[in-house]
């Protein structure tokens, strides 16, 4: 008796995290977000140079709701900066003006309590290392 009775309770708590499982599946499809950040990769010449380039952004989502697109040094402190809202919409697009030595984030957030639904990072790369050492020509 006591065996068929563990049996139960095991067979009971493995439905009850099973369709747990399938609940939160179920939640993440329907609230799944398309965000795509073109380019993702911004190259300037020496290192520490502002790196400018023009970048597309586009989202999609399957219901409609209110989103806002922020940009975000995570090196500076209180950098973030809100670019555009869109209400009550299932799709947006805008392009930025990237101007920055440093990589960027961009991020769609809800409206109403800035919850993070995407994020996508647009890293600045160098063809040459910024040198310290001054080059002197001597002609004797």
């Amino acid at each position: 008796m006591y065996f068929s009775f563990s049996k139960g309770i095991a067979l009971l708590i493995l439905f009850n995290c099973f369709s747990a499982l399938v609940n939160a599946e179920e939640t993440t499809l329907s609230t799944a977000v398309t965000f795509n950040v073109q380019p993702q990769q911004c190259v300037t010449l020496r290192q520490g140079r502002n790196c400018f380039a023009t970048i597309s952004i586009q989202w999609q989502k399957q219901t409609e709701t209110t989103l806002c697109l922020y940009q975000v040094n995570k090196q500076l402190p209180n950098s973030e900066k809100q670019l555009v809202c869109w209400s009550e919409k299932n799709k947006g697009q805008i392009s930025v003006e990237f101007e920055s030595s440093d990589n960027l984030t961009y991020q769609l957030r809800t409206l109403k309590d800035e919850r993070l639904v995407a994020e996508s990072e647009v890293v600045v790369s160098w063809v040459h290392e910024n040198t310290t050492r001054r080059r002197r020509w001597r002609l004797f």
